[in-house]
């Protein structure tokens, strides 16, 4: 059962309606009440069927800030105990909370919660609560539509939750409600029959772009009006499988000339940053996959061409929005595990099999001429997206290039491993790479109250599905326990398997919201685009240097940007110019000419 949250704000007055003959309020005797209070909560099947002394331990003694005698409120009928509601506040906030709300079941269907909550929000709101919050199911409409009498608004706090509740509303017959931030500030108001305007997409690259049309196929909130990509064939085939009626183009600037108001970049890796500043020179936001830069320079022109046009920039880090990452960027930004101090990130392919369909036997292909510590966002963009901490050094190492990088032409060491240090000081271990012998997809973070941690790929319970912790209630005190949690939320079983264990679903779910103006939509805009990057591309700096230490530049201060206005340094021959690098920090290794024959005839002949 998907849950709704619901705040109140306590500024604006409680009205205490007069209660009718017979009717009272009293508050909870601990010696004499214990049954009474459970009968009115198994009215609305809100408790089991535990004896009364452990549904009592367990919904109130097991909470320390509430005190029973004080908290617990009885609505009362000729003396007999009809209705009861909790009213606490959280310890050291103002934060109050509305808890096990519930009328005796032969009184149910009366409207008598009009006169029961009112008894908890006005102690409150003499307690000095500034908002009042209560968790109710989708499936107590009777419930829901009291709490919105009693001045509760819907909070977005999940994923889905203004669709959710609009749906509910046409259900409910709820012409309009406000609804509220989980900080209490106003996000919009939701009307049962209103249809939000569609963001309408264009997309360059029609291979890795497959997953971002599907998104705009299979949801309301968007729709697909062009596709731009060399290949004849691959757009041919997006018409047939989205419809004719979206225009298909090869040519770059006729496509976005098309009225759009976002371009997706899923073209090569290497060439995103060019095409996002002609796209947001043209009037689009841009939503870019990875990778954001392959330069400093790039990077400069990239933050300048934002800051000039006003356009939106949004990168998509899909590890970032996959189950683990995504449960524990919430958990940690919740508090639930104190300040950062430790983290870990892996993202090692074998890509031995299959290395010639991306690459297509071509000896220039930019990712045959990558180092080992380019494609590092994978790897670091978890970390940095659930601390919210920027680096700030770096020290690079790179394992050395090994026959599986030989078979497949690629120039690289088999893997790069950064060790950075963020701002806080706390540091951090990635590892990324094309050429180990197995696959591993894993994150791991400490904080100061505990750790948590997805399964390893290859341990066979869900990988990076699975998120295993063990987190302390108070600092210090040592009593967490080992728990394997869910990763699922309002979005899981909409998102499905669309790509990338439905990451990419995640991703545009939120680049839509955040284009429709919401403001707590997880987006990842330049600078913490950059704070993924150029570890990975300061570490083989570093690496060149024998794994000297580096610092990581912060190209949010404008004056630190001169230095690296014309530094080109990368491996790309057509952008480095005589700054050119090696893919190899020991070196170009010399690969064969036949092992890109035999790679191309392989591509272009795969049953053979």
């Amino acid at each position: 059962m998907s849950m709704l949250k619901l705040y109140r704000n306590m500024s604006e007055p409680v009205f205490m309606p007069e209660l009718p003959e017979g009717f009272g309020y009293s508050l909870f005797d601990p010696a004499a009440d214990v049954h009474a209070w459970c009968e009115c909560l198994r009215g609305g099947r809100l408790i089991d069927d535990l004896p009364d002394e452990e549904a009592y331990k367990r919904e109130i003694l097991g909470f320390r800030e509430i005190v029973p005698k004080r908290d617990i409120h009885f609505l009362d009928y000729n003396g007999e105990h009809i209705g009861t509601v909790t009213g606490f506040i959280w310890a050291g906030t103002t934060r109050g909370c509305l808890h096990q709300v519930g009328i005796r079941k032969d009184f149910q269907g009366r409207g008598l919660a009009k006169y029961l909550l009112p008894a908890a929000l006005q102690a409150l709101r003499g307690r000095g609560a500034a908002i009042t919050e209560l968790v109710t199911g989708e499936n107590r409409p009777a419930a829901v539509r009291s709490y919105l009498a009693a001045g509760f608004r819907p909070v977005e706090y999940d994923y889905m939750m203004p669709e959710r509740w609009q749906a509910f509303m046409k259900d409910w017959d709820i012409d309009s409600v406000d609804m509220v931030y989980e900080d209490g500030s106003f996000y919009k108001t939701l009307y049962k029959d209103k249809q939000e305007r569609k963001i309408r997409f264009g997309v360059f690259g029609a291979g890795r772009g497959r997953t971002m049309m599907e998104y705009c196929a299979k949801a309301d909130d968007s729709v697909l009006v062009a596709i731009c990509d060399k290949n004849e064939k691959w757009l041919a085939e997006c018409a047939e499988q989205f419809g004719d009626r979206i225009k298909t183009f090869t040519d770059f600037d006729e496509f976005i000339k098309e009225d759009m108001d976002c371009v997706i970049l899923a073209n090569y890796a290497n060439e995103h940053a060019p095409f996002a500043i002609r796209a947001m020179r043209a009037g689009k936001h841009v939503f870019s996959e990875v990778l954001p830069v392959q330069t400093m320079k790039e990077a400069v022109e990239l933050i300048e061409t934002i800051e000039e046009t006003g356009m939106e920039y949004m990168y998509g880090e899909n590890c970032c929005y996959m189950p683990a990452p995504r449960k524990m960027r919430k958990l940690f930004r919740a508090g639930k595990f104190g300040s950062f101090e430790y983290g870990e990130g892996e993202y090692m392919h074998n890509c031995e099999v299959g290395w010639e369909k991306i690459t297509y036997g071509d000896p220039a292909h930019w990712r045959n001429n990558m180092s080992a510590f380019y494609y590092c966002t994978h790897a670091t963009g978890p970390i940095i997206h659930v601390s919210g901490l920027r680096p700030v050094k770096v020290s690079g190492f790179e394992a050395p290039f090994n026959a599986r990088m030989g078979r497949m032409g690629a120039k690289a060491g088999a893997f790069g491993v950064e060790i950075i240090t963020l701002e806080n000081g706390a540091p951090v271990k990635c590892v990324q790479g094309v050429g180990p012998s197995k696959y591993s997809i894993w994150y791991s973070v400490y904080g100061s109250m505990g750790n948590m941690e997805s399964a390893r790929e290859n341990a066979k319970n869900g990988a990076v599905k699975t998120l295993l912790m063990d987190c302390d209630e108070v600092e210090g005190s040592g009593d967490g326990k080992f728990s394997d949690t869910r990763t699922d939320d309002g979005l899981t079983e909409i998102a499905g398997d669309l790509g990338h264990m439905g990451s990419d679903y995640y991703m545009m779910y939120n680049v839509v919201r955040h284009l429709l103006g919401n403001k707590q939509a997880d987006v990842i805009d330049i600078y913490e685009a950059l704070d993924m990057f150029l570890p990975g591309m300061f570490a083989y700096f570093s690496a060149l240097e024998g794994g000297k230490p580096m610092d990581i530049p912060d190209l949010r201060n404008r004056e630190k940007r001169d230095k690296w206005r014309n530094d080109t340094r990368c491996t790309d021959p057509k952008v480095a110019g005589d700054m050119l690098l090696p893919s190899y920090s020991k070196g170009n290794p010399e690969i064969p000419e036949e092992i890109y024959a035999g790679l191309k005839e392989k591509f272009e002949n795969p049953e053979k």
